[in-house]
């Protein structure tokens, strides 16, 4: 279990991950992208300290309609999110406190052909910053030894350049809030973890547009091997309510509900004072999103215990 301990600095990690999608609004990616959490014991804080945390990942999507069928589009990603990361050894209603901030960096390269109209096809890429995450708090109950539940909140800021003319952005001018809740259990071995998080958004002030809110839930079950752990990881997103459209952004019209269930493999060990987790995963279900292979990487590295 303290090896557990150890390594969940990575768990608080949230990053954007750009996603051109007919589905929130268009060329705006969600504040974090599904499957953010999974490979990591989410119900736990790490020890007291301050803690650098990063996470990379690449994704190479194709854009599904409603239906699942290829919607005229794909998107190659590579992004990465550096992640500051408090555990001052307060504790609050009973739990371990935490705080953490975020800065998402994004690289996408996308391709458009039919059946997008002809103005909107070709080729564009773009490197961007994605919404700010601050999250001021996060609790964490252990409620029996190697048994843990969390609960906190992040506000995404919009401080990334934003165009409604460009097929790609970093993020909206809108806010989302996202209130979490995680479970892990780390014991016998194990790290058997799930963390659900429900996302809403403020109308983007440009555009009139308002995203749907969604759900996100990740999954882990990993198994130590001696010197590693390995196990399946999955992650389920679901958009659970409709866009709303208040201007004349286009042409009035809004997406349909987004969805996203993906499977995978992880493995978690340390190098030195650094821990790391590596997730491979597909999509099995995209609607309305983009979805395919992705390879993740979470690294934390302790820069200090707390006094």
């Amino acid at each position: 279990m303290k090896k557990h301990l150890r390594g969940i600095a990575a768990c608080l990690l949230a990053m954007s991950a750009a996603s051109g999608a007919w589905a929130r609004e268009p060329g705006v990616p969600t504040a974090v992208p599904a499957g953010n959490m999974m490979g990591l014991p989410a119900g736990a804080n790490p020890p007291p300290g301050l803690y650098f945390n990063s996470r990379s990942g690449m994704w190479d999507a194709t854009l599904s309609d409603g239906q699942g069928k290829d919607a005229g589009q794909d998107n190659k990603l590579a992004d990465t999110a550096l992640q500051l990361l408090w555990v001052p050894g307060w504790q609050v209603l009973g739990g371990s406190y935490r705080a953490l901030l975020t800065l998402p960096l994004i690289s996408n390269d996308q391709s458009r052909g039919a059946p997008f109209p002809p103005p909107l096809q070709g080729d564009s890429s773009r490197f961007t910053q994605g919404s700010v995450e601050i999250s001021p708090i996060g609790l964490s109950w252990q409620l029996s030894p190697g048994i843990f539940a969390s609960a906190g909140i992040s506000v995404f800021a919009p401080v990334s350049r934003f165009d409604p003319a460009e097929s790609i952005n970093g993020g909206g001018d809108f806010w989302t809030i996202s209130p979490s809740v995680g479970f892990s259990y780390l014991r016998d071995g194990w790290n058997l973890s799930a963390h659900a998080a429900w996302y809403t958004s403020t109308e983007n002030e440009t555009t009139d547009y308002k995203s749907g809110d969604e759900i996100m839930v990740n999954l882990t079950a990993l198994r130590d091997m001696g010197g590693f752990s390995l196990g399946p990881v999955a992650y389920w997103r679901k958009q659970i309510s409709d866009d709303r459209n208040d201007g004349a952004f286009y042409g009035g019209s809004t997406g349909g509900r987004a969805e996203q269930i993906g499977l995978g493999l992880g493995v978690s060990s340390r190098v030195n004072m650094v821990d790391v987790n590596l997730n491979i995963t597909d999509d099995i279900r995209s609607r309305n999103t983009l979805g395919g292979p992705r390879v993740w990487l979470n690294l934390s590295l302790p820069l200090g215990q707390a006094r």
